[in-house]
């Protein structure tokens, strides 16, 4: 061509060896490795087709067969029997070839992917033969020309070159045959590489020339690193697996493309008669592919064909792009990810904890304000490291920096053996996993911490792990991982249970959820000694000190052995600490020892050697005075001074032998009683002293406060088979939907009834309407606005249930629970709450006002507010929308019915002054809310009017200083507190539904429903301690007669020696505290009927009229049973019934029975016994003797199944054999054919 550059003499390529006498036979390689690659394509299209013809033309005749056989003609010869014997032996012959080939391509397919040793040797040796190659391709490069005429039997590169290609062939070979679709196999890339390599190899055979031609296509074997690495074990975590795969593409396609522009260049254009290349060896090459990638281009090297520029093109658009993809992720797998991929190192003298699951910036940051607080002196020697899969974004790392020498990050997951040896778990004191509590799908986020926990106990089983699990079902799962084990101090914190029974709780003790939470949760507040005797208090900071009172586990010392818990808990009070439980051995009717968390226990309760106390304090400092309370050195507790308060620490009692402690223990319990009445301990309270024991307890027996209703005869029926709850049989959920019609035309009668008679108003009578099926006027009652859908996930709602139905309460004081919400969503939780009484639904909207007024919400005791919908929205402003717009709607209703009044008073229909009157309708119409929030800062929206209050924490709000707020992230404090104090969580389940019971946690784990009570005995079991919301005029009667003001010390006191109870705080009127507000704001709207928790107040703070008074006490009932023993009008018409029935005996202490007829019973007793005993013997021995029968058939069984076993086995791996030694023969025969044509070659050329 006329326009074609030419190359100086000097400059020749090294295009074509002058040997060749000018003559180029390029064409004939290039036209074998054409040929190879499409003539086999057509010869495989070919036999595709064919087959699908043979197969079409066999089913056809076979429905024309089998459509001749359905002809009457052919009845009489049967001929069903003779196409079944004449197809049978065709069918048979047919299955031994189809089985032979298959167990053929099986083998194949174990042997080319690496599933076998020797597969993975195979894949190996193919490795190293093609890297082989690719080197030789380098020496034929730098030594040789690109076509040469070099005889066979005189070049070691070729004849080593064309010995792999055999090898490569017969492994093409393999793969080929082992392939399901052979077309698409025949143009992948490594058939291709093998199309362009190996007929070219046998082409220089034969006409005994060399054409280095596409051998640099080898270099694409490079990205079979990985595989191999992997088959060796060398790597195993998926970060560094991907690193080399990247790496070996970056290599294979950089070799490749160096190796097209070398042939380029080096040969010349072929329309140009090979006249414009150029010398360049592939090292230049390889340099300039590398300078071009990374788009410097320095043009010391450049393309002067127009074929290299071609391709240069070609490989600018997909070449470049494919490495502009990869340097994002290197990037991502080594630079932000370098200082997050490490590997722990532990520091002498501190320990570390594990943090894994749910990690968000969010989630963390009320964790660790809160597992790292100050007043845990733990936390000092303590270090958290994070693991998760993700990469620290901004807000993350803005988190680290504030805890840079507490808190570290690793990029892992628990689930990899090696990602567990980075952290050290197997040092670990303690792994927290977090769950998702604003997950759309709750069991799949159990099921992931499920596993997380199986991967943990499976590399260190005695490892503590505290769980987080969204749904109380799932708990069952736990139990059975190996490994775990509640004893050592595996705690599961179920979020459903714990969340939904504080927000049910707090329906019967309004502000419960919030003394709760602040209880169990961290935070500082130091008060000074003068402000605790001021009663001049900013209401913030009189609840924030009650706020900062935390939960601490202590041992009780010595001093307190023997003594009782009210003496204790008067001790502890003294002592400037409120004691609310104690964690003790138990030994049930097994013999099995463990610690059980007795709350606020009865008066025969003994403290003993080994009893821990849960304290209630402001800091670790307050709580040890009760660990190293000695009654030698402070005699007199009432004259403890506050210097000697924070000066308390060790003496020398406190250090004397455990024996010691055991022997004072046990003298202790014998002689308690006599100790209960010679102790005394004054309380000092101004000139007043108060004595610890005034005088003897009163009887058990006796009518206490809160309980002194008129006896009840409640029957077994009314409990189920625990004990612990009301019961009612299960009944449809058709009974349990409300009639909307009915209550339509109930308001309509009400409003009727409300009219204006005399100038005053009839707001309080009920209309009489008749005819409803179910109630259609509702008063103290319990809504709950559930704002869910059918696609919504369930909740849990029997937790938000139980304990409003704990048998603890009387029958009348069960308020009525009604869920508004879908009735298709509700249905799906049904079953779990259909055996509590007087539960009601309403299917429409909770978001409608008038579905609300129709349930007389006016007149509820409570209302929540919660919502499953929006769980999914990215804007966090966005989750709670549902839940803060049914609260704004409430307080809309409320504000109609305030201004109704305020309309009647302004008319002049009313005799009552105007402001008074319509404080008191806003106080009248009232409606309690609690609203619960997945993001804290959404409860700015929950009452609007405090703008002081966007920037305070949450719990620092309002809503949630006065229990109408509930947000999720306040039970990662739980979890928290869980860590630091064992049994923390068992001491709220204690409060919430009565403690840990065995039934229970079956029924509830497994999902089931409750059972009818069957005995008597399980009705003990109401017993139990409860929280109750008092006021203080049940506790002190003559509060306003009282010339001294009422101290708080004065109150605690009185109610335990009196009543037995604990007073936790205090539930203050608003207006109450901003009245004593030093900076008190005359022209601020008074909170009228709001209240504040205020928990354990100062000892001297004055107590107000108006106060309720949180109280946790005993809850005494007297059984169906009792009412036999006791009342005189039921005693004696069946006391000779009672007799006949020997537990009557037992439970009756007040009747003596007579000792001939006990002596009888007695000695029937026995027989009876014994021949129970007979009885049961012979039934073991018949069901021993079954037991061996069964064991020796199977036996019998195991024994011929391991024979036929044994003889599969053999025949496998005989068959394996013989396939091993068929492809050694066949390679050998190969090598053998090889050798013998090269040396037929080189006699030839000799002769």
């Amino acid at each position: 061509m006329g326009n074609c550059p030419t190359t100086p003499s000097e400059f020749a390529p090294k295009s074509l060896d002058p040997s060749c006498n000018g003559q180029r036979m390029w064409t004939t390689f290039l036209f074998s490795s054409l040929f190879t690659l499409f003539g086999g394509w057509i010869l495989i299209l070919i036999y595709d087709v064919t087959k699908a013809l043979l197969i079409k033309q066999r089913r056809l005749k076979l429905v024309k067969t089998l459509k001749n056989f359905s002809h009457g003609d052919y009845c009489t010869r049967r001929p069903s029997s003779l196409w079944t014997s004449n197809s049978r032996l065709n069918h048979d012959a047919s299955e031994d070839y189809f089985s032979w080939l298959q167990a053929i391509k099986e083998w194949e397919n174990n042997l080319i992917s690496g599933q076998t040793k020797m597969g993975k040797t195979l894949v190996g040796i193919i490795f190293i033969c093609s890297v082989a190659s690719l080197i030789l391709y380098f020496v034929d490069t730098k030594n040789a020309f690109i076509e040469s005429c070099t005889e066979f039997n005189k070049s070691f590169t070729m004849q080593a070159d064309l010995a792999l290609n055999i090898l490569f062939l017969i492994y093409f070979f393999l793969r080929f045959t082992a392939s399901q679709h052979k077309r698409r196999f025949w143009f992948s890339v490594y058939s291709i590489v093998d199309m362009f390599t190996i007929p070219p190899s046998f082409v220089a055979l034969y006409l005994n020339r060399n054409w280095i031609g596409f051998r640099f296509l080898r270099a694409i074997r490079i990205m079979n690193i990985p595989d191999i690495l992997q088959y060796m074990g060398l790597i195993e975590r998926p970060r560094t697996i991907r690193i080399v795969q990247l790496a070996s593409q970056f290599i294979a396609v950089w070799f490749a493309a160096a190796g097209a522009v070398h042939l380029a260049e080096n040969s010349g254009d072929f329309f140009c008669n090979f006249e414009n290349g150029q010398e360049l060896d592939v090292f230049n090459a390889i340099y300039f592919m590398i300078v071009t990638m990374t788009t410097v281009g320095y043009g010391d090297v450049f393309c002067k064909t127009y074929i290299g520029k071609f391709f240069m093109l070609l490989f600018l658009i997909g070449g470049l792009a494919f490495f502009a993809t990869m340097i994002p992720e290197f990037s991502n797998l080594f630079g932000s990810n370098g200082q997050y991929s490490g590997r722990y190192c532990i520091v002498k003298g501190k320990r570390h904890v594990i943090i894994c699951g749910h990690i968000t910036p969010h989630s963390m940051t009320t964790f660790l304000r809160d597992f790292l607080h100050k007043d845990r002196d733990q936390a000092e020697e303590l270090d958290v490291i994070i693991i998760n899969r993700k990469v620290p974004d901004i807000e993350m790392e803005a988190l680290l920096k504030r805890y840079y020498a507490k808190v570290k990050y690793f990029v892992g997951t628990v689930m990899n053996v090696a990602d567990l040896h980075r952290v050290q778990v197997d040092k670990a004191t303690a792994c927290l996993i977090i769950a998702d509590k604003e997950c759309p799908d709750p069991d799949g986020d159990d099921s992931a911490n499920i596993m997380r926990v199986i991967s943990i106990k499976n590399f260190n089983q005695r490892i503590r792990i505290l769980l987080q699990l969204l749904h109380y079902k799932n708990k069952m799962n736990v139990a059975s991982i190996p490994g775990w084990s509640a004893k050592d101090g595996d705690e599961i914190i179920c979020i459903a249970e714990l969340k939904l029974g504080l927000i049910g709780m707090s329906c019967a003790v309004p502000g419960f959820s919030t003394m709760m939470t602040n209880i169990f949760r961290m935070s500082a507040y130091k008060t000074r000694s003068a402000q605790e005797l001021t009663q001049t208090w900013l209401w913030r900071e009189l609840y924030h000190r009650g706020a900062a009172m935390e939960m601490y586990l202590e041992e009780l010392p010595r001093a307190f052995h023997g003594k009782s818990f009210t003496e204790a808990a008067l001790i502890c009070f003294k002592l400037r600490v409120m004691m609310l439980a104690v964690e003790m051995k138990h030994t049930d009717e097994n013999g099995n020892t463990r610690m059980i968390v007795d709350v606020a226990p009865k008066a025969d309760c003994t403290i003993i050697y080994g009893t821990r106390a849960f304290i209630v304090c402001s800091s670790s400092d307050d709580s040890k005075r009760v660990k190293y309370y000695c009654s030698v050195c402070y005699p007199d507790v009432d004259r403890l001074t506050e210097i000697q308060l924070k000066r308390m620490k060790k003496c020398r009692h406190f250090m004397q032998e455990i024996v010691v402690n055991d022997i004072a223990a046990e003298s202790q319990v014998s002689f308690g009683k006599e100790k209960h009445t010679s102790t005394i301990i004054r309380l000092a309270e101004g000139d007043t002293r108060y004595p610890l024991l005034l005088s003897e307890p009163e009887p058990t027996d006796s009518v206490s406060l809160a309980q002194s209703e008129p006896l009840i005869e409640e029957s077994l029926s009314q409990f189920d088979a625990t004990g612990m709850f009301y019961f009612v049989p299960p009944r449809p959920i058709e009974e349990a939907v409300l009639n909307l019609d009915s209550l339509r035309e109930r308001r309509l009668a009400f409003r009727r009834q409300n009219t204006i008679k005399n100038g005053n108003f009839q707001l309080n009578e009920k209309p009489k309407f008749i005819g409803a099926k179910h109630p259609v006027h509702f008063q103290d009652h319990v809504i709950v606005c559930l704002h869910a859908d059918t696609s919504s996930p369930t909740i849990g709602l029997r937790n938000f249930v139980m304990p409003l139905r704990a048998s603890s309460f009387h029958r009348h004081e069960l308020p009525t629970i009604i869920f508004v919400t879908d009735l298709d969503y509700i249905k799906n939780e049904w079953d779990m709450i259909s055996t509590f009484p007087d539960i009601y639904i309403l299917n429409g909207s909770p978001s409608n006002p008038y579905n609300l007024q129709l349930i007389c919400i006016q007149d509820s005791r409570q209302c929540v507010i919660m919502s499953t919908l929006d769980r999914e929205n990215q804007d966090t402003y966005l989750v709670d929308k549902s839940s803060v717009l049914c609260t704004l709607n409430i307080r809309q209703i409320e504000m109609k019915s305030a201004g109704f009044a305020s309309v009647m008073n302004l008319t002049g229909q009313n005799t009552f002054d105007i402001n008074t009157n319509q404080t008191m309708f806003l106080l009248q119409n009232k409606i309690r809310t609690i609203t619960t929030l997945t993001i804290d800062s959404n409860v700015q929206y929950v009452e609007q009017g405090d703008t002081d209050e966007v920037e305070l924490e949450f719990f620092l709000t309002t809503p949630f200083a006065s229990g109408a707020a509930f947000a999720d992230s306040v039970l990662d404090c739980i979890l928290s507190c869980a860590y630091y104090n064992d049994n923390a969580v068992n001491l709220l389940r204690n409060i919430l539904t009565g403690g840990v019971d065995i039934q229970l946690e079956e029924i509830l784990a497994e999902g089931g429903g409750f059972t009818q009570c069957e005995t008597f005995d399980i009705l003990k079991k109401r017993n139990r301690a409860r929280v109750a919301l008092l006021e203080i005029r049940e506790l002190i009667p003559d509060i306003d007669i009282r010339t001294k003001p009422v101290t708080f010390s004065v109150l605690f006191c009185e109610t335990i020696q009196r009543f037995q109870m604990i007073v936790m705080g205090i539930y203050r009127l608003l207006d109450v505290l901003v009245r004593n507000d030093p900076s008190n704001n005359p022209n601020k709207i008074p909170g009228g009927h709001k209240r504040i928790v205020i928990c354990y107040p100062p000892h001297g703070y004055h107590m107000d009229p108006s106060d309720m008074i949180y109280v946790m006490q005993q809850a005494r009932f007297r059984s169906l049973l009792f009412s036999f023993i006791v009342l005189p009008f039921v005693k004696h018409p069946f006391i000779t019934i009672g007799m006949m029935n020997p537990n009557f005996h037992s439970t009756d202490v007040y009747y003596i029975p007579n000792d001939q007829f006990h002596q009888m019973q007695s000695e029937v007793n026995d027989v009876t016994d014994i021949m129970r005993q007979n009885i049961q013997l012979g039934i073991e021995r018949g069901a021993n003797l079954d037991d061996l029968e069964i064991k020796a058939e199977d036996l019998n069984n195991y024994s011929q199944q391991f024979a036929y076993g044994a003889h599969e086995v053999h025949n496998k791996y005989w068959w394996k054999n013989v396939k091993m030694w068929i492809l050694i023969i066949i390679i050998v025969v190969i090598i053998l054919t090889l050798i013998i044509v090269l040396s037929v070659l080189a006699a030839k050329n000799k002769i």
